[in-house]
């Protein structure tokens, strides 16, 4: 039984393996909706703010893929074994992922608001939406605030505890 617990980490290579092709999934559809774009405002068919709501589109899409791969990373580095990547690609808890995953969010939504705020829609209901995502963002802020604030209590109550990562149980 001990053993069978032990190797159930790899069931997370499932979860690794998913958000990596999530991951290139989203880098190609980036790639062709740049491609798009650029061709639509060579040939004047998309002009002034609408061709900056297109490329923000863009910039969007890449900043997901991005994100989802360096949860992918992270998720192998965490349950499976040892990479070399760079050190901000790398978490060393599921809190710091989840932060990680908070920090990517927040520039998602701020492209969203841009592209709305470009389209010159509804001023209220812009409006609305602008004050929805600055909620959002405030309760994301706090989480990771009570999160960082937890972690650094717990370091206090037990300085000596180092967190055992994938390689250490090799």
């Amino acid at each position: 039984m001990k053993w069978l617990i032990e190797k159930s980490r790899y069931l997370a290579l499932i979860g690794v393996l998913v958000l990596f092709a999530c991951s290139l999934t989203a880098y190609v559809l980036g790639v062709y909706k740049t491609v798009q774009t650029i061709a639509a405002i060579s040939f004047g068919e998309v002009k002034g703010d609408f061709a900056l709501i297109a490329l923000f589109d863009c910039l969007d899409t890449i900043l997901i893929a991005t994100a989802l791969l360096v949860i992918s990373v992270s998720l192998y580095e965490l349950f499976i074994g040892e990479l070399e990547v760079p050190d901000w690609m790398l978490v060393r808890n599921l809190s710091e992922l989840k932060a990680k995953f908070t920090f990517v969010i927040i520039p998602v939504m701020s492209v969203k608001f841009l592209q709305r705020l470009l389209q010159g829609e509804d001023a209220l209901a812009t409006l609305y939406y602008g004050v929805g995502i600055a909620l959002v963002i405030l309760a994301l802020a706090a989480f990771n605030y009570v999160s960082e604030k937890e972690k650094m209590d717990e370091l206090k109550i037990h300085p000596e505890e180092d967190e055992t990562r994938a390689q250490d149980l090799s």
